[in-house]
C-alpha cells in the first residue's frame, strides 16, 4: 500500500517543473544570499573544504558553482591497472551490483527493471551487455558530483532518453518499480581494450542538469536522441573527468561478463569514492 501511495503522489507532483525552477535558482548569482546558502549547505552536509581545489567560498558566484566544485588533484587517488580493471566513476553509495540475468537488473529487493528499458530499446546496445554485470551508485547531495572514467576508453555514442524526475533515494528505489527506466538518463557507450562499457547518468528530482565534457549541458527533448561519435577520436583515460550532475542522482555502469567481475567490496550500502576499485583484476576467459 505504501508503494502504491508513493507512486500516485509522485506522479501527481510536478517534479519536472520543480526541477526546472530549482536549476534556475541554483544557477542564479544572488550575492549574499548565494553565500549564505553555500555556507548552510557546507554545515549541513559537513563538506570537507580541505579537499576542494578552491576552498574560498566567496569565489563561488552561484550555488551550482560550488555544488560541482573541483577537487585537488591528489584528493582521489586512482587505483592502478595492476590493482583492478576499472574504478568507480563517482563518490557515492552502492545501491545494487550484480549480474544482468535474463535481461533484468536488480533495483532493490523484490524489484528489478529491464536492460532494454534502461538503454532505450536499441537491440545493438542491449546485445553488448546482456549476461554481463552492472553497478548502481547513488550520489547524495553531500557527495562530490563530477563523473570520471572507470577505465581508458573511446566514446562511441550517447543515447539521451527523456523521462520523469522521480527522487532516487532509498525509499523510492525500494518501492517504485522500473524507477531507473522512468527517469531521464544519458547512456554513454565506450569502447575499451577489453570490450564495451556503458556509463549511464540518471537524472532525478531537483537535478538541474546533466553535463558532459564533450557536448556541454544535455538539452532535454521529447524523444530519444542518439549521437554517434565514431567519426571523432574522443578518448578519455581512467580517472579523467567526463561529466557532472547539478544535484544528487545515480550513475549505473554496465560491462560484458568477459570484462571482469565485481570487486569484492562492491556490495549494497558500501560507501565508495571515485578512483577506488570496481572491477576486479583477473585473467580474461575466452
Amino acid at each position: 500500500m505504501f508503494g502504491l501511495l508513493l507512486r500516485v503522489f509522485e506522479y501527481l507532483t510536478p517534479l519536472s517543473t520543480l526541477t526546472f525552477l530549482s536549476s534556475k535558482l541554483t544557477d542564479a548569482k544572488l550575492g549574499g544570499a548565494t553565500q549564505w546558502l553555500i555556507k548552510k549547505f557546507v554545515d549541513t552536509y559537513k563538506i570537507n573544504l580541505e579537499e576542494c581545489a578552491d576552498s574560498e567560498l566567496k569565489n563561488y558566484e552561484t550555488f551550482n558553482d560550488f555544488f560541482i566544485r573541483k577537487l585537488k588533484e591528489d584528493a582521489r587517488p586512482i587505483a592502478s591497472k595492476d590493482a583492478c580493471v576499472a574504478v568507480s566513476p563517482v563518490d557515492g553509495t552502492v545501491g545494487q551490483a550484480d549480474a544482468i540475468k535474463a535481461g533484468r537488473l536488480i533495483q532493490a529487493k523484490g524489484i528489478d527493471y529491464s536492460l532494454a528499458g534502461l538503454l532505450g530499446g536499441r537491440k545493438e546496445d542491449i546485445s553488448l551487455f546482456d549476461g554481463g554485470n552492472f553497478a548502481c551508485i547513488y550520489l547524495s547531495p553531500a557527495n562530490y558530483h563530477r563523473i570520471h572514467m572507470p577505465m581508458d576508453g573511446r566514446l562511441l555514442r550517447t543515447i539521451h532518453i527523456p523521462g520523469r524526475h522521480f527522487p532516487v533515494g532509498k525509499r523510492n528505489v525500494s518501492n517504485m518499480p522500473d524507477l531507473f527506466t522512468k527517469n531521464e538518463r544519458l547512456v554513454c557507450i565506450f569502447e575499451t581494450e577489453r570490450g564495451p562499457m556503458a556509463v549511464i547518468m540518471v537524472g532525478a528530482a531537483l537535478v538541474g542538469s546533466i553535463g558532459t565534457v564533450w557536448d556541454g549541458t544535455v538539452v532535454r527533448r521529447s524523444g530519444i536522441t542518439v549521437k554517434d561519435y565514431t567519426d571523432q577520436v574522443l578518448r578519455y583515460e581512467r580517472g579523467e573527468e567526463i561529466g557532472h550532475f547539478k544535484f544528487g542522482s545515480t550513475v549505473i555502469t554496465l560491462w560484458p561478463q568477459r570484462l571482469g567481475s565485481l570487486d569484492s567490496s562492491i556490495v549494497s550500502e558500501h560507501v565508495i569514492k571515485m578512483g577506488e576499485p570496481m572491477i576486479a583484476n583477473q585473467r580474461l576467459n575466452g
